[in-house]
């Protein structure tokens, strides 16, 4: 059966390449799995036939376009890791609705789902514990790159440890993060081994004071985490018996959203 053509027009922004990229990847999606060739695509797009097989060039070598037999293009294997990406992101909360709910009811502590995008951590589900802490979770997203290193929360602890060192290094290198206190290189990757080895992370008091936390990893299928639970509370109520139980709270939690993805919840530090 002949696909349906794409019915929204591609929108127009200020970079032409783009433009044309995504008319060509649209074209392409349209065709379905049997591919289409250059100058049918050339054709639909409205493109020069070299201007077309420059920009697939490009799109070729970053996976976004494979081709096929008799020189036709298809979407590439790139689309299925961003897609998990996508669905992984956008589905998580939704999945993790239940098991975040209960969490907060055994704990009374505010429960955090945190993922990481681009160079931040980024809170995608929040419950509020009944005793606030003293920065509101409601209002603080972690949305801002330069506010605080992910080696300096729980949440971020753990995010930041499940990146493979070169990843870990790159994102030092670029990320915009207020430098101060921070470890050195070493120590550092040191310290997120061990996050990543121990199955969870902790704060206390490093990021504000007042503020403590523990996390653990939400994994998927491949052993790639994922996101983050954390539980959040006050330092006054930070004991030793109080934090082991929140850790085995978080931990299990964790093991359960995993569990829910496909991974292999059983399999933690």
């Amino acid at each position: 059966m002949t696909p349906e053509p794409h019915q929204s027009p591609t929108p127009r922004t200020a970079i032409q390449a783009i433009d044309r990229s995504v008319a060509l990847l649209d074209a392409i999606a349209d065709a379905g799995p049997t591919g289409v060739p250059l100058s049918e695509l050339a054709e639909t797009t409205g493109l020069a036939t070299s201007t077309a097989r420059t920009l697939l060039s490009s799109l070729v070598e970053h996976g976004l376009v494979a081709q096929g037999g008799r020189r036709r293009y298809l979407l590439g294997a790139r689309f299925f890791e961003l897609n998990r990406r996508f669905v992984t992101q956008t589905d998580l909360s939704a999945v993790a609705a239940p098991v975040l709910r209960a969490l907060w009811e055994r704990t009374e502590e505010t429960v955090h789902l945190a993922v990481l995008q681009g160079l931040r951590r980024v809170d995608i589900a929040v419950l509020v514990g009944p005793q606030l802490l003293t920065v509101s979770p409601t209002s603080a997203r972690f949305t801002d790159a330069t506010s605080t290193p992910l080696y300096r929360t729980a949440a971020g602890k753990m995010l930041f440890s499940g990146l493979d060192r070169a990843s870990r290094l790159a994102m030092l290198a670029e990320a915009p993060w207020d430098s101060r206190g921070r470890p050195g290189e070493d120590e550092l990757m040191a310290a997120m081994d061990d996050v990543a080895a121990q199955g969870y992370a902790t704060n206390v008091e490093e990021e504000m004071a007042g503020v403590c936390g523990v996390a653990a990893p939400v994994q998927d299928q491949a052993g790639r985490t994922v996101a983050a639970v954390c539980l959040g509370y006050p330092a006054v109520r930070h004991t030793d018996a109080h934090a082991t139980w929140l850790r085995e709270e978080a931990v299990g939690a964790a093991a359960e959203l995993t569990l829910l993805l496909g991974g292999d919840g059983g399999a933690r530090g």
